[in-house]
């Protein structure tokens, strides 16, 4: 996948977790989300940077709709999306350590929002 491919995506899961902490009825569950969409936009965006600052400029970014339904099942999904993307820029650490602490931020929002009500 194309790194502006998965900015796009991870934006993309950004909004609708957004959505989903503005609608949900659980107060763990408002708070795990809150946690995740604040985080993963800082991360995303140094991402971004760092990479434009290895690669090069990137002058476009594809669309992205937020997904809707279990959000829980997307976040799931985003792990194995954020996988693919280590896979591509194993190479380069800074860009790796980025991957790792979304990956960490992902897999801990996926356990608070299964175990934490």
């Amino acid at each position: 996948m194309s790194c502006p491919e998965f900015i796009a995506r991870s934006m993309a899961l950004r909004t609708a977790a957004h959505l989903a902490h503005l609608s949900s009825e659980s107060y763990a569950q408002h708070v795990a989300l809150g946690d995740f969409y604040s985080a993963l936009i800082d991360l995303v965006d140094q991402y971004a940077e760092v990479y434009m600052g290895t690669a090069g400029r990137i002058k476009s970014f594809p669309p992205a709709t937020p997904p809707a339904g279990n959000l829980i099942s997307h976040l799931t999904a985003y792990l194995d999306t954020v996988a693919a993307e280590q896979a591509e820029d194993g190479e380069n650490r800074a860009l790796g350590n980025i991957l790792d602490e979304i990956q960490a931020l992902t897999a801990q929002t996926v356990y608070k929002l299964q175990f934490l009500k």
